[in-house]
């Protein structure tokens, strides 16, 4: 599989996502819940979905038990439940579960979920109808954001039963940040309440849906940066006045490790033609390991992000919904399965948090080494006049706040279990807060990259611009149009607020890729 088809494009350019035939791809994903394009559905989507609808249908006119749908839920399975009132059980396994507690979810983690639900359930497997996937598209498409509360979910289940109550016409959503009753939201919409038909409210709620909308909302964040933490660490080695000797080719290419030979190149094509790392090549027999080692440690990230993508896409493009209905030789089937656990997405989701953390340890040595006299050779802080200024004193402290509150998130969780429902589920991943503590751990990476690129603007401000590479100089140049150099003490969060603007939006990237080209990622495995 080409993965970087699957990251292909910008998502703030795409206007409409179209679900069907062609297999959807992560900056789709990214274009609906962050930057809301619009959802359609083709023909083979609708075909796909009606067939499955039509199979549950052939199947319950059997006597063949279906989990969820004739029988009741978890160690209720062996309670039938009669034709006339299979319907009100799908209200009531929406009503019953909706008892997440805490903040509620963001507005994109919310359509991230939805989004996730169009795509599993268009599969065509799970027995929806395509009325009821309407419905949750024109909830997208209408920009509602139904309030769930964020904490008590396992895997699945109770932050998707909030949402899709909404739907139903019980739950609360935000408008003007204020929380309305949904049915005059719904009203003023002009959407119409669905009746839920069989297994509609469990297939709604089930599956790795929550847990891979927000993993594809982690990955897809720390990606923007894979290219970020590239720019920084050159702009690191030229304001440490590092030594390439150690990026030679041939040095990399000793190990078989193809992520650190590509970003020793991308780093050295940034500092191609620095005066100031040509003058000071004798400087020191060998660099601190925070300088040395960068191509080696961005090459790990990358390598773990690569593997966490493919495993976070495929299960993306997979079915995950149990009971799932497949008529095969002309006989129907129905599997009551276990495609629901969400292993291979936790298990990734921890490993990516580790991956990122163990970065942000180098990040937070080099910030160390800017802001001190003794080793950076800059004065104390990088302010011109201290002691009656403070400097960037603090903005390290922040990012060590930071730091530690990653490190807290690096625990894995997917070695947790709790048995519930009296013993039927007894082994739970716990993957929702996988993806929960991911998305949180690239929010700050975010931040303390900001606080990077600001040091290391800070110190790069004390070498002369005509020594510093051509891209470097273009790279500083961006930044001081935005930020100004420090001279005296002002409040410096409104200058991380403005540097994460530029990380955010591309633009630093988009300044080097025009001066050297590609920063080159290959994020096929």
């Amino acid at each position: 599989m080409n993965f970087e088809a699957v990251l292909c494009g910008n998502p703030r350019k795409i206007k409409k996502v179209v679900l069907g035939e062609k297999e959807i791809s992560i900056t789709d994903f990214i274009a609906v819940t962050n930057y809301d394009a619009m959802v359609e559905f083709d023909d083979i989507y609708t075909m796909r979905v009606t067939n499955s609808h039509n199979n549950l249908n052939e199947a319950l006119l059997s006597s063949k038990k279906i989990y969820g749908v004739n029988t009741g839920l978890g160690d209720n399975w062996n309670k039938s439940i009669d034709l006339q009132v299979q319907n009100k059980l799908q209200k009531n396994i929406l009503r019953s579960h909706a008892v997440a507690v805490g903040n509620p979810i963001s507005y994109e983690e919310t359509r991230a979920i939805m989004m996730m639900t169009l795509i599993s359930l268009g599969r065509g497997f799970s027995g929806v109808s395509i009325e009821t996937l309407e419905s949750v598209k024109k909830l997208l498409n209408a920009k509602i954001y139904p309030f769930a509360p964020g904490e008590g979910s396992v895997g699945y289940l109770s932050i998707e039963a909030h949402i899709y109550r909404v739907m139903i016409g019980e739950g609360k959503v935000f408008e003007n940040n204020q929380l309305v009753d949904c049915k005059e939201v719904l009203k003023e919409k002009g959407l119409k309440i669905p009746i839920l038909k069989s297994k509609e409210g469990l297939a709604l709620i089930s599956g790795t849906m929550s847990v891979t909308a927000i993993a594809l909302l982690a990955t897809y964040s720390i990606y923007e940066d894979l290219k970020n933490i590239q720019i920084g660490s050159a702009m690191s080695i030229e304001g440490l006045k590092g030594s390439l000797n150690e990026f030679s080719d041939n040095v990399m290419n000793l190990k078989s490790h193809s992520e650190q030979a590509e970003a020793a190149i991308n780093i050295k094509r940034m500092l191609a033609g620095s005066k100031n790392l040509e003058k000071n090549s004798e400087l020191r027999v060998q660099d601190a390991l925070s300088i040395r080692t960068l191509p080696q440690m961005i090459g790990a990230l990358n390598r773990v992000f690569k593997e966490t993508l493919e495993s976070v896409y495929e299960e993306m493009i997979s079915v995950s919904d149990n009971p799932i209905l497949m008529k095969e030789k002309g006989q129907m089937n129905v599997y009551m399965n276990g495609n629901f656990d969400a292993s291979y997405v936790s298990l990734h989701m921890d490993y990516l948090v580790i991956a990122v953390t163990n970065f942000v340890n180098t990040i937070e040595r080099i910030t160390n080494r800017f802001l001190d006299t003794k080793l950076s050779g800059f004065p104390p802080f990088l302010v011109n006049s201290p002691g009656i200024n403070n400097g960037l004193m603090i903005v390290h402290y922040t990012m060590a706040g930071l730091l530690n509150e990653m490190k807290l998130l690096t625990n894995p969780v997917n070695i947790n279990n709790s048995s519930m429902s009296a013993e039927q589920e007894d082994v739970v991943t716990f993957a929702f807060l996988s993806s929960k503590k991911a998305l949180t751990v690239s929010k700050k990476f975010k931040e303390i990259i900001a606080i990077w690129f600001f040091v290391c603007k800070g110190g790069l401000g004390f070498i002369e611009s005509n020594e510093l590479s051509p891209t470097i100089k273009k790279m500083v140049s961006v930044m001081e149009q935005t930020v100004p150099s420090v001279v005296e003490d002002r409040p410096f969060y409104d200058d991380l607020v403005k540097i994460k603007k530029l990380l955010n939006q591309g633009i630093l990237i988009n300044e080097i890729e025009e001066h050297i080209g590609e920063i080159k990622i290959d994020l096929n495995i």
